[in-house]
């Protein structure tokens, strides 16, 4: 039985977390015929492991973020996320050859309706939350929206969000307070 490795589950729930109204018509992991006539990244390894995630490029309210969104995952790609493989989207393929650069890329889909993440093998069992700012993490940087750092969280423990420029999710398997990420 094949099991997509825990990086893209963890991807892709923070991406449905940031964006649930988004279409999944072109998600994906696990590869079709087509992909299982040849080397592919969504074809299960000799353990049953996939290490690809297709994401539909259609994100919903504002579909221009998505080329947004792949940027942002293929910087973290180039500051150290040694668990991204490489990206394609929209015609280019971004990976460790020429320092993440974008180039064109030459395979027969172009990959326009959905963008395609490949995973490194760390991404088996490391399914730890991605520091992507546009999926809730802060890239180094303390976002404050004008806040002190957990002024949100009152003594009794409830909370005071300010929700007039910023959205919250609740990560969806430890509902903690520390797994709230703030996006404007």
């Amino acid at each position: 039985m094949p099991k997509v490795c825990k990086a893209a589950i963890q991807l892709r729930e923070q991406i449905d977390d940031c964006y649930p109204d988004r279409s999944r018509k072109s998600d994906g992991t696990l590869g079709d015929p087509r992909h299982a006539a040849r080397k592919s990244d969504h074809n299960p390894d000799s353990e049953g492991w996939v290490y690809a995630l297709d994401v539909t490029a259609d994100l919903g309210a504002h579909p221009e973020e998505a080329h947004n969104l792949v940027d942002e995952i293929r910087k973290a790609a180039k500051k150290g996320e040694r668990r991204i493989k490489y990206i394609i989207f929209d015609g280019r393929i971004s990976s460790p050859i020429l320092n993440w650069k974008w180039r064109k890329y030459k395979g027969s889909n172009p990959h326009k309706s959905h963008f395609h993440i490949s995973f490194t093998k760390l991404g088996k069992k490391d399914g730890s939350f991605f520091n992507i700012p546009m999926l809730g993490g802060t890239d180094g940087r303390t976002e404050t929206d004008g806040w002190d750092v957990g002024e949100d969280i009152r003594r009794d423990g409830s909370l005071d969000i300010p929700l007039s420029r910023s959205s919250t999710r609740l990560h969806s398997q430890c509902s903690t307070c520390e797994c709230i990420a703030f996006r404007d």
